[in-house]
C-alpha cells in the first residue's frame, strides 16, 4: 500500500511539474501537503515540531494562481497557533480548481511569535514559468518582500466581489500600476441580505461601498479605488521620508 501511494504521488508531481523546496530551523518543520482530485488541487498546511519544547508561533499560508488569460487569484491565510513536544499539526487547507495550463505558487512561512523572524517554510510551484516578473522564492530573504509586491489578494464571497475584484485588476494590469504594498479586497455581510466590499492596502482599509451588480456601478468605484490606492502610496511614501523642507 505504502508503494502504491508513492508512486500516485509521484505521478502527480510528474504531471503537474510541480516543484517544492522546505527549509527550517530551530526544529520546526514546515510543510505543504498536495493532492489533486480531478482538477482540484488540496493544498495543507502543517507545521512539525520536532524539538522537547512547547512553541508559539504564527503562519502565513499564500496560493497565488495565474490561468490561461492572464488574469490572478490568490488566497491568504494566517494565524496565531501553538505546538506541544513532538507535535504535527495541519495549520489550515485551501482548495484551488486549476487546468494544466495554469500557473500556481504556494507559501508557506512559519514565525516565531515574539521576535516575528521566520523559522521554518515551505513552497510549491506548478508552471512557475508563467508567472512575470514574480519574486522568487529561493532569493526571497524577507516574506513581506514577496506578499508586498504587486499582490491583489481576492476575498470575495459572491460574483458580484468577483466581479469587482476582476474589473480593478485588469485596470491595474492594463495601465501597469504597481504598488509597493498587498491589496485586499474583502465581502462582509451588510444590512438584510445585502453585501459591503472593502478595500485594503497591506491592512488599513481604504474604501468601503455596497456590492451592487451593475457595471457602471462597478466602474465608478473601481476608479474610485484606484484613486484610493494612489493617495495611499503617495502618503506611504511622504510618510517614509519624513518631513521635507
Amino acid at each position: 500500500m505504502k508503494n502504491i501511494s508513492k508512486s500516485i504521488s509521484l505521478i502527480f508531481l510528474f504531471l503537474f511539474g510541480i516543484n517544492s523546496n522546505a527549509q527550517d530551523s530551530n526544529k520546526v518543520v514546515a510543510k505543504i501537503d498536495a493532492h489533486n482530485i480531478e482538477g482540484v488541487i488540496s493544498l495543507k498546511a502543517i507545521a512539525q515540531n520536532q524539538s522537547e519544547v512547547f512553541q508559539s508561533l504564527n503562519y502565513i499560508f499564500l496560493a497565488v494562481k495565474k490561468d490561461k488569460g492572464k488574469n490572478m487569484s490568490s488566497s491568504k491565510q494566517e494565524n496565531k497557533f501553538t505546538l506541544l513536544p513532538k507535535e504535527t499539526k495541519v495549520l489550515s487547507e485551501i482548495s484551488i480548481n486549476v487546468n494544466k495550463d495554469d500557473a500556481l505558487k504556494v507559501y508557506l512561512f512559519i514565525k516565531d511569535e515574539k521576535t516575528e523572524k521566520v523559522i521554518a517554510k515551505d513552497s510549491l510551484e506548478m508552471n512557475s514559468k508563467n508567472f512575470k516578473n514574480a519574486v522568487s522564492y529561493e532569493k526571497t530573504t524577507n516574506e513581506e518582500n514577496m506578499l508586498m509586491n504587486n499582490l491583489v489578494i481576492n476575498e470575495t464571497k459572491t460574483r458580484v466581489g468577483d466581479d469587482f475584484y476582476r474589473k480593478l485588476y485588469s485596470v491595474l494590469m492594463l495601465n501597469d500600476m504597481k504598488f509597493g504594498f498587498r491589496i485586499r479586497i474583502a465581502e462582509l455581510p451588510s444590512t438584510g441580505t445585502n453585501m459591503m466590499l472593502q478595500i485594503f492596502a497591506n491592512d488599513e482599509n481604504i474604501l468601503s461601498f455596497a456590492a451592487r451588480p451593475e457595471d457602471d456601478y462597478l466602474d465608478d468605484v473601481v476608479k474610485q479605488s484606484i484613486a484610493g490606492l494612489i493617495a495611499y502610496d503617495h502618503d506611504r511614501q511622504v510618510s517614509d521620508k519624513g518631513f521635507i523642507y
